[in-house]
């Protein structure tokens, strides 16, 4: 279990960060933050792995190199509103009543930060995960999704185990727009996302009964 100053430093930079004004991630760094700490004290739960990036400068020379100049138009303004906070994050946490850990809470481990898809893919089922692209290389070619479906042109946001489906964003360039979409079996599968962005974000932090009844039967 994580001490209190332990949290406290790892979201030193978020301390009195938010959002864009009137965006409905504006508080979204102190909601995440109350959710890792709900997930920290609860009794079957170890987070073993948890990173949160500084805050992205949102229309700095960075930011207007490595997004805006990619993207060649306007991100979406609540994907902007959460890298205003986080410029990524890395979560995991595992479940002790997994045989595999015989209700062991008490073992010592360092946390690091899992900022590679290999990193969220190492815990053969026992684990959730969750892993946020760094808004600086959302449109860097080598974070293009692998063999996407023909008329896509689709870019990682996450990894994530704590509901199905990762996130991709599409990206139009002829329409200047973007598209998100869910995608399924290495995304051989892809639907577009069935909520606003701002409601799959706050999805994810809920530690919902379905999660905790997972952590309390395995």
């Amino acid at each position: 279990m994580l001490t209190e100053k332990e949290i406290e430093t790892i979201f030193a930079e978020q301390l009195n960060i938010k959002g864009i004004q009137g965006t409905k991630l504006e508080n979204f760094a102190q909601d995440f933050k109350a959710f890792v700490n709900m997930l920290n004290s609860h009794k079957d739960v170890l987070i073993t792995n948890l990173f949160v990036g500084n805050p992205c400068n949102i229309g700095d020379k960075g930011w207007k190199k490595y997004v805006d100049k990619r993207l060649g138009f306007d991100l979406d303004l609540e994907i902007k509103s959460f890298y205003s906070q986080f410029s990524d994050i890395s979560l995991r946490w595992i479940n002790i009543n997994h045989p595999m850990y015989k209700g062991k809470k008490n073992k010592k481990f360092k946390l690091f930060d899992c900022t590679t898809k290999l990193g969220v893919d190492d815990d053969s089922g026992t684990a959730k995960n969750m892993l946020i692209t760094s808004g600086l290389q959302l449109f860097y070619k080598n974070n293009c999704v692998i063999a996407q479906p023909d008329g896509y042109d689709l870019y990682y946001f996450n990894y994530s185990h704590f509901f199905a489906g990762q996130l991709a964003i599409n990206l139009n360039k002829d329409k200047q727009e973007i598209g998100l979409y869910v995608g399924d079996d290495y995304f051989a599968d892809v639907r577009p996302l069935e909520m606003d962005f701002a409601s799959y974000m706050y999805k994810t932090i809920e530690l919902n009964e379905e999660i905790i009844s997972d952590a309390s039967k395995e």
